[in-house]
């Protein structure tokens, strides 16, 4: 499985709370940070988005953002007004927010709301996916981003039966297809991530091969000769690029791995173990608790507890 697949396949991203968000006049909002990421797409009009920690940027209509996780941040249709506090809550179905002024057709309107993660691997996204990615709606790389885009400011709009079903799977699609985009231009990430390092065609190669065989026993050697560079140009541009040296994201995606596995509880310690590149079940066991803070096993019956506290209890019967 290519790395960008099996990140997707491993965070299980599901679609809550979209809202419609309309304004008119000045207007401006903040949310703070949650452990999730954001997504907006504007349907109409502009305005200024102000991550916490990272440059503005002006978002017109067709554009589409994701910040995994989602920081706080400010939207605004000028920089100088002050911002009253959003709800952050994700949770719930489709609903519509008003800014600014009430009593005039709004002259921006935008799609946004939440991706949910499966909690077992959550740290992925801060540590591998960008903290911005901001896809413009005259570019010309994006123009499968583009078309689901259309469909998606088409249904939105619409009040036809099933948006919000229809809504949901467009939107998991988009967020596919901006990390897609992303991981294809070079300068669209920013900060080191995962997608940078599959941009560059040398670490890509190494990516590709550690994510297609995990159970091997890989080394910096090893990669790097897959890669076609020395050991340490490798861990160099590695470290760079990813924002992790070479081994520690061997590390990192072996225990994300072991996670989703412990989690799903359909394989045993041992062949566990030897399938992503441990010798023996104890020597995985020392790894995860080293890196996850608690034996697997423990890990294992956690998942599953909380599993059924989301599920809530099972009905009786008389």
């Amino acid at each position: 499985m290519e790395p960008l697949t099996a990140i997707i396949t491993l965070l299980r991203p599901q679609v809550v709370r979209p809202k419609l968000i309309a304004a008119a006049g000045p207007w401006a909002v903040r949310y703070p940070r949650v452990d999730v990421a954001g997504y907006g797409l504007v349907l109409a009009g502009s305005c200024h988005l102000i991550p916490d920690g990272s440059p503005p940027v002006v978002l017109s209509a067709g554009d589409f953002v994701l910040m995994p996780p989602a920081p706080g941040f400010v939207m605004t249709s000028d920089p100088s007004v002050e911002p009253i506090d959003g709800d952050p809550d994700p949770s719930g179905r489709l609903t519509e927010v008003r800014h600014g002024g009430r009593d005039s057709a709004p002259d921006f309107e935008m799609l946004g709301g939440y991706f949910r993660f499966e909690s077992a691997n959550l740290s992925l996204l801060a540590d591998l996916l960008p903290s911005l990615v901001h896809v413009r709606a005259g570019d010309p790389t994006a123009k499968r981003l583009s078309a689901t885009i259309d469909l998606t400011t088409e249904e939105a709009l619409s009040g036809r039966p099933g948006r919000d079903l229809i809504l949901e799977r467009l939107i998991e699609v988009m967020l596919i297809e901006a990390l897609r985009h992303a991981g294809g231009k070079p300068d669209a990430s920013g900060g080191p991530s995962l997608l940078r390092g599959l941009v560059d065609p040398n670490l890509s190669r190494a990516l590709r091969c550690l994510h297609a065989d995990l159970k091997r026993r890989w080394t910096v050697g090893d990669l790097a000769r897959e890669a076609g560079l020395s050991r340490s140009a490798f861990s160099e541009r590695f470290s760079a690029m990813v924002g992790l040296p070479p081994m520690e994201y061997v590390i990192q995606w072996r225990m994300a791995v072991a996670r989703d596995a412990l989690r799903k509880g359909d394989m045993q310690l041992e062949e566990l173990a030897l399938a992503i590149g441990y010798e023996s079940a104890s020597a995985f066991s020392t790894a995860f608790r080293k890196n996850v803070g608690r034996p697997p096993r423990s890990f294992a019956r956690e998942m599953r507890l909380g599993a059924a506290e989301d599920e809530g209890p099972l009905p009786t019967v008389a």
